[in-house]
């Protein structure tokens, strides 16, 4: 559909709620696996084969234990304080990007503070390459310095996974353009997120495909792997 400065519609984030509860059960498994750790690996060690605690050991679990309290009373003050900033909804309208908070704040990127870029070779909104240590995002230019446009967040385990991510990316797209004519996206933007650049709507099905092959791949090497381990070896990893 082709759209005016009339027409534009809001869109909100669709909550993945599978993935969502997924990345909150891996966090509380990680936290009692580290907390488990922390309370039984010393205790283990001291009780084992049934010895009597020395006094060293004593006063070792006097000064320690309390630190660990310690430590899991700070953490937990520090969820609760990163709690009100948790992202519920994120919408794109006419005017740009909303990120609504837990707590009632709106932090948003308008469309009419996107400037040009300051840096050589870099389009007005790029994309950063994601790293082992960051995700990659998407980027625009306001007072002279980069400002990130993300469409996804993820903080102290509180996490807000869109299911429309990339639909919504297509649309800030289509606002930026329509909004900000003067603006110039890369076309690596386009294609890391299966955008077509002439009608700006997201494609799936190049989406999936892309999956696909990566998948085929994968099992390939994995096989590849396993052949050549069974024939220097002797032995198969899969078979």
């Amino acid at each position: 559909m082709i759209y005016t400065k009339e027409n534009f519609p809001k869109i909100d984030s669709e909550r993945h709620l599978v993935f969502t509860i997924v990345m909150y059960v891996m966090f509380g498994l990680l936290f009692i696996a580290m907390l488990g750790l922390l309370v039984a690996l010393p205790l283990s060690i001291q009780l084992e084969h049934n010895s009597q605690m020395s006094n060293n050991e004593k006063i070792f679990n006097v000064i320690y234990y309390p630190l660990v309290l310690w430590a899991i009373w700070g953490l937990y003050k520090n969820y609760q304080r990163h709690r009100l900033k948790k992202v519920i909804l994120i919408s794109i309208d006419r005017d740009g990007l909303h990120h609504q908070q837990f707590d009632g704040t709106i932090k948003s990127v308008l469309y009419k503070e996107l400037e040009k870029s300051t840096e050589p070779y870099i389009n007005d909104i790029d994309r950063k390459i994601g790293t082992k240590y960051s995700p990659s995002y998407i980027f625009g230019f306001k007072d002279g310095v980069r400002i990130p446009i993300h469409f996804s967040t993820a903080e102290n385990g509180l996490s807000y996974v869109p299911k429309n991510k990339y639909q919504l990316i297509a649309h800030f797209l289509k606002g930026a353009t329509l909004f900000c004519p003067h603006i110039k996206i890369s076309p690596a933007v386009y294609s890391d997120y299966f955008i077509d650049s002439e009608t700006l709507e997201f494609n799936k099905k190049a989406q999936s495909i892309t999956y696909l092959i990566v998948f085929i791949v994968l099992i390939i090497i994995l096989l590849g792997i396993d052949l050549l381990t069974k024939y220097t070896m002797g032995f198969s990893l899969l078979f």
